[in-house]
């Protein structure tokens, strides 16, 4: 049988702090037998709390795979429209929730993803050239090597975005929060049209 992990919350007395941590147990029985092993009791106060993480990291990974099915979906209609127009559908991915999705190399050209949450994610070697993206959060995105030509931008948080290698020709930035990305002063000053001096 497998352990299961199990976060708790526990005060052995009211002047006492509260301790929290995590354990390893058969089931909901047996982390509660730990935790009056642990802390030397015969009961558990009755605001004991134990909350059994593997369900919560279950339907999580529930979630995540499911997202990731329907954004499979989303993305052979957008290839097969950007193939023929009359094919497919151009991809609207607006205000989804695709933070630390794993994507590296899409075909998002021309896509719609204003308010689109992509923190953390992957999507190094992306074509993202006209692609919709104000608003967007990319925080913290992997952006290596992505083709941003032409991309709107503006209102972009682009906090701590790896820019390495990308193309931004085009790319409309007013506003974007660029606050700590990865990018090369030079291809910055490209990307917002900054004059040499």
């Amino acid at each position: 049988m497998s352990l299961r992990r199990y976060t708790y919350q526990i005060q052995a007395d009211p002047m006492s702090r509260v301790e929290t941590g995590e354990i390893e147990a058969k089931d909901l029985e047996d982390a509660k037998r730990q935790l009056r092993v642990q802390f030397m009791m015969a009961q558990l106060p009755d605001d004991t709390s134990i909350i059994d993480q593997s369900e919560v990291d279950e339907n999580m990974a529930r979630e995540k795979s499911a997202k990731a099915r329907d954004l499979l979906r989303v993305l052979a209609d957008h290839h097969a429209w950007i193939q023929d127009s009359n094919q497919g559908a151009r991809a609207n991915l607006n205000n989804l929730n695709l933070s630390d999705m794993v994507m590296p190399g899409s075909k998002l050209q021309n896509a719609d993803m204003a308010g689109a949450d992509f923190s953390g994610a992957d999507l190094s070697g992306s074509d993202l050239t006209n692609a919709n993206l104000v608003r967007a959060s990319l925080h913290g995105t992997n952006l290596r090597d992505a083709d941003l030509s032409g991309a709107d931008l503006s209102d972009a948080d682009l906090r701590g975005a790896i820019l390495t290698g990308a193309k931004l020709d085009g790319a409309d930035l007013w506003r974007a929060n660029l606050m700590g990305c990865v990018i090369s002063p030079s291809a910055l000053h490209k990307a917002l049209s900054c004059k040499s001096k």
